[in-house]
């Protein structure tokens, strides 16, 4: 085997021209060599044995995570999508809220209006009733007050006549009282 080359590890000042050196070692290329094949040996052993599924397991990870990812954006715009048709909805409702209230309120102006109409007419009809009893009335007590009159002009007559009138006077007098009053009740009763 050839001869090993020193090497130099270190140099030390020690002043005033005082060098001193380090340990010196020769480089061993036997030992160089079998460490670089064992390198080499080990370096596929782990390329092929322990790089692979570590890169598999990354891998593996990345896509996963890239997975979640993408399910977490179809996620979110699922959400946006859910959101959008809930504000719809809600705007929709609140538009159909608003018609019907309107609606409800149109049906009861109507129904105001109606009923406001209705009482209007009941009284004018009662009002009309009432006016048709009154002249009714009116009729009869002014019936019964000719009535009264002539029964009590016919009175105060048959006295002060009652002395002069001959029996034949009295009937006469009597048929056209009775005549007159017959005349008055179908007078009265044609108002």
């Amino acid at each position: 085997m050839p001869d090993p080359i020193p090497f130099v590890l270190a140099v030390e000042d020690h002043g005033a021209g005082g060098h001193s050196y380090g340990l010196v070692t020769p480089v061993q290329w036997e030992t160089l060599i079998w460490a670089w094949i064992i390198f080499a040996l080990l370096f596929l052993i782990l390329r092929k044995f322990a790089w692979k599924p570590l890169l598999h397991a990354v891998e593996e990870r990345e896509k996963k995570i890239a997975d979640s990812l993408a399910r977490a954006e179809e996620i979110q715009r699922s959400a946006q999508e859910i959101a959008a048709r809930q504000e719809a909805a809600l705007a929709e409702s609140q538009a159909q809220a608003k018609a019907v209230l309107d609606e409800a309120r149109v049906a009861a102006e109507r129904y105001r209006h109606g009923e406001m109409q209705k009482t209007k007419a009941e009284s004018d009809a009662f009002l009309e009733r009432a006016k048709k009893e009154i002249t009714l009335e009116e009729a009869r007590a002014r019936d019964a007050l000719r009535r009264e009159v002539v029964d009590l002009t016919l009175q105060a007559a048959s006295q002060v006549i009652e002395r002069s009138l001959t029996a034949a006077d009295d009937r006469k007098l009597a048929e056209g009282v009775v005549q007159a009053l017959q005349k008055g009740r179908v007078g009265a009763a044609r108002n």
